[in-house]
């Protein structure tokens, strides 16, 4: 079920992303210049797949000409803005951004991939895939996805700073004084340290005694039934 969704879901999220970069280059500029790691303003700028900042170039990094101009403007020609065109103080950490970013990018690409191979074979052999390396990826896939997760969300926070509102309120300024807060922030840690050990414990439990699993007319799982299918009994 979850990579019927997945294989559903992922068509979607390009419609999404495409809406939200689109988004970004006209509402928040400074925050796509840091995304590329973009110095100067550019007509028909580049994409660099990986790299690293250092000032006012990315070095390191494979250029995918125009892609930038292509994917926030739908124009390949198109100018972007750069963060030449900020002072200093008002542009993000690139770094942090631009790693953030393309980390949530690649898993996002690689999670897309593993939906489409499920569809690709359930589709065309009515089955699940038998490769050891596609449940291997789908283990993999769990904890990539809460890492893509808080990607995004390093990519969307910091990525605005210095703003909290961006243009109109610094962070600095939004910043609370009330008292207490160490408190909350043990209270939080506490809660979901009792939550992951409470998590670790039930899982052990279950690898030890694990729950019995109702099997098909071929001695295997429902489910699994067609991906446990012997070849011959496909061939005839």
């Amino acid at each position: 079920m979850p990579l019927t969704v997945a294989a559903l879901a992922a068509p979607v999220q390009i419609v999404v992303g495409d809406w939200a970069a689109r988004s970004v280059a006209r509402e928040q500029p400074t925050k796509l210049a840091a995304f590329e790691g973009l110095y100067a303003s550019e007509e028909g700028a580049a994409v660099h797949i990986g790299g690293w900042y250092d000032g006012d170039e990315v070095r390191y990094g494979v250029p995918l000409p125009r892609l930038l101009s292509l994917l926030a403007f739908h124009d390949p020609g198109a100018r972007v803005e750069g963060l030449q065109g900020v002072p200093p103080d008002e542009r993000p950490p690139v770094n942090v951004v631009r790693i953030a970013f393309q980390t949530m990018v690649g898993i996002g690409f690689l999670l897309a991939g593993i939906a489409a191979v499920y569809l690709f074979v359930w589709l065309r052999r009515k089955r699940l895939p038998r490769s050891a390396w596609f449940y291997r990826a789908i283990v993999a896939a769990g904890p990539l996805s809460v890492v893509a997760l808080i990607a995004g969300w390093v990519t969307t926070e910091v990525g605005r700073q210095p703003w909290v509102v961006y243009g109109h309120m610094r962070t600095e300024e939004a910043v609370t004084g009330a008292s207490g807060i160490p408190v909350g922030y043990v209270s939080l840690v506490l809660v979901y340290a009792g939550l992951l050990a409470a998590v670790v414990w039930i899982l052990r439990r279950l690898a030890r005694a694990p729950v019995a699993v109702q099997r098909g007319p071929s001695g295997v799982a429902p489910l699994l039934e067609g991906a446990a299918r012997p070849e011959a009994e496909e061939r005839q």
